[in-house]
């Protein structure tokens, strides 16, 4: 058990990934961490803050790796559960599909089996989702209240937060992340190399809306509902792009043209069902819960954060 006077314990899985880095520095000084990895010695967590665990242990039925679990969440506040496969890492074929979808489950199983072991489990769950939930809306406006949409990455959403059940008794907070913007950001990466090379420009038509947060605004977005958070949050800035307006404003800062087109059928050449499912496809989502319950964006319109991401 934690002491009184100490201050509340945070879990994160997935703690070496880019969000979970971001939330463990935005963490520190308010939580005693203990951040689940598969690979203590690989990553360079602060001494004492590291514990071992295998995401697959439910399904394998070790017992062993459930009791150890059991005991890091055993007393703590908050579960912040992140770890899974990534779905941009792949083109979303079956195999990928399934990868992406057990990885997901199985980390929330095993959690799920770890917590009901405790005699004090975590008080508050919060479960990592995406606003590929919502699938291909157009350019009708999402808030949480909406239902989910169509395709595999919806459906994979949908599996998502359902897993934690009943969450062992924890207040259950589920994040639906939209694109995630930062310097180190893969999907950022992955916009600015073509507009440095002077060949930006619209992805398909161009006209999709794109839902963002800057890197910063999502880790304190988690924190802030860790404390009164219940149910389904959009955790994306107020201010959603077309893909279109996105290309041209980074280019503008960059000083590139952004006149380059990619039709669809060649990104669907190249990335598979991936290219319809992130790329082509429109989401317009509107964080109204966060809004409502006062949580304030530190970066709320693309020109913000482009003074941060670009300069």
């Amino acid at each position: 058990m934690t002491p009184p006077d100490s201050p509340p314990v945070l879990v994160i899985s997935g703690a070496s990934g880019l969000v979970g880095r971001a939330l463990v520095r935005a963490a520190a000084g308010r939580y005693a961490l203990r951040l689940l990895t598969r690979d203590p010695a690989k990553h360079r967590f602060p001494a004492g803050q590291a514990v071992g665990w295998d995401p697959a242990a439910a399904r394998k039925g070790d017992e062993r790796a459930l009791e150890t679990l059991g005991g890091a969440l055993e007393g703590a506040y908050a579960i912040i559960n992140l770890a899974g496969a990534s779905i941009a890492d792949g083109r979303l074929g079956r195999e990928h599909q399934q990868r992406v979808l057990s990885s997901r489950l199985e980390s929330a199983q095993t959690l799920l089996a770890a917590a009901r072991r405790c005699s004090a489990p975590p008080q508050v769950w919060f479960q990592a989702s995406a606003t590929g939930y919502y699938g291909d809306r157009g350019d009708a406006e999402l808030g949480e209240e909406a239902p989910s949409g169509e395709g595999v990455l919806a459906e994979i959403c949908r599996r998502w937060e359902a897993a934690p059940e009943d969450a062992a008794g924890a207040r259950l907070v589920l994040g639906r992340i939209g694109v995630v913007f930062a310097r180190e950001a893969p999907a950022w990466r992955k916009l600015l190399l073509p507009i440095k090379l002077g060949l930006g420009g619209p992805l398909g038509s161009g006209q999709q809306w794109l839902s963002w947060i800057h890197l910063e605004d999502l880790a304190e977005a988690i924190l802030f509902l860790l404390e009164r958070g219940h149910g389904p949050y959009n955790l994306t800035a107020p201010g959603s792009v077309r893909q279109l307006e996105l290309s041209r404003a980074a280019a503008a800062r960059l000083r590139r043209p952004a006149l380059f087109p990619t039709p669809a059928p060649l990104l669907r050449l190249a990335l598979g069902k991936l290219a319809d499912e992130l790329l082509l496809a429109s989401a317009k989502v509107r964080p109204a819960r966060l809004l409502e319950e006062g949580f304030a964006f530190r970066y709320p319109t693309l020109e913000r954060a482009l003074d941060e991401l670009v300069g």
